[in-house]
């Protein structure tokens, strides 16, 4: 699967000298007090910050927090269901029991297709 070509948006800065473009990036994962960040075209970051202040550097607009420890970009996403998002890269992300109807209704917004 192919992920979205990548625009050139303004970049910022995570962790530390960091600089990406959002768009890059595919998903986040989060653990405890540190965030693992997976990119479509280079290795995954590890960062010393938690889900909710990178959601706020991401910005609310192309990111969407699916369950407590996971915020997806809309962009990567190819499809859903009920339960699960199907990203760009191939990764399956479970949707937590209450964000399901939240999710699924921006995902359609978005353009998006259940499968």
């Amino acid at each position: 699967m192919n992920c979205p070509r990548i625009s050139q948006e303004s970049s910022i800065h995570i962790g530390g000298y960091t600089k990406v473009s959002p768009a890059e990036i595919v998903f986040c994962e989060g653990d405890r007090n540190y965030t693992h960040v997976h990119f479509a075209r280079r290795p995954m970051l590890t960062l010393s910050i938690t889900m909710r202040i990178l959601h706020e550097r991401l910005g609310e607009a192309n990111f969407l927090r699916v369950s407590r420890s996971a915020l997806v970009n809309k962009g990567a996403v190819i499809q859903f269901n009920e339960d699960n998002v199907i990203l760009c890269n191939g990764f399956v992300l479970p949707i937590a029991r209450r964000r399901r109807s939240y999710v699924r209704r921006l995902l359609r917004e978005e353009g998006k297709t259940d499968f």
